[in-house]
């Protein structure tokens, strides 16, 4: 009887521990694709010339099927819920930072993507920039010269390395296709969301 009831116990222990662990690792993967947003007053002072911002923190929910066939892929597991910054200026809104977290050959790339809404058009890419990275080729990807081939990109063009976007250095092919597929699902998860309107 004694034995049983040890058992029993160290069952309820272990299913306990497991309860928490599952949901631990739920919490953990549903934030992952959060990426935080490092320097928003440098980068707000830069590409718009002041301002300030708010976040908006957006379920992908029902639109993620819609998003995948877009950017001609699955969107990571973790990537449930997206932020957005839209930035005001002089009571005006001047346009949106997005950031992503994309996996590259040497760690994680953070790429700050600021999009626009001209008065009659689509969305398109003001700036990219890398704020994180540790890239072998670093200061390639981190170029005017790669960075500003997403300038006035929008959620319909291929941002393809190979097509509409060259490789920041021919050893650097595979970061420079996770940068420009950071701004492709920025660009269509934020028309697909209604981000403009929000």
């Amino acid at each position: 009887m004694k034995l049983t009831f040890n058992a029993l116990k160290s069952s309820r222990i272990l299913t306990l521990l497991a309860v928490v662990a599952v949901f631990a690792l739920t919490a953990g993967e549903a934030m992952a694709g959060l990426c935080v947003w490092r320097n928003p007053a440098g980068d707000i002072n830069e590409i718009f010339g002041g301002g300030s911002y708010r976040t908006i923190v957006v379920n992908v929910g029902g639109k993620r099927s819609a998003i995948e066939r877009a950017i001609g892929t699955s969107l990571d597991a973790d990537e449930t819920q997206l932020k957005f910054w839209p930035v005001t200026k002089n009571g005006t809104r001047v346009g949106t930072v997005a950031t992503h977290l994309g996996k590259g050959d040497f760690g994680a790339i953070e790429v700050v993507v600021a999009i626009v809404d001209p008065p009659n058009g689509p969305a398109k890419v003001k700036e990219v920039r890398i704020q994180r990275d540790r890239e072998r080729y670093r200061q390639q990807l981190r170029s005017a010269t790669f960075l500003n081939q997403f300038d006035g990109k929008q959620a319909g063009s291929a941002l393809k390395v190979g097509a509409d976007i060259t490789a920041a250095h021919p050893s650097a092919v595979r970061s420079s296709q996770v940068v420009a597929l950071s701004v492709k699902k920025m660009l269509v998860a934020y028309e697909q969301l209604g981000i403009a309107s929000r």
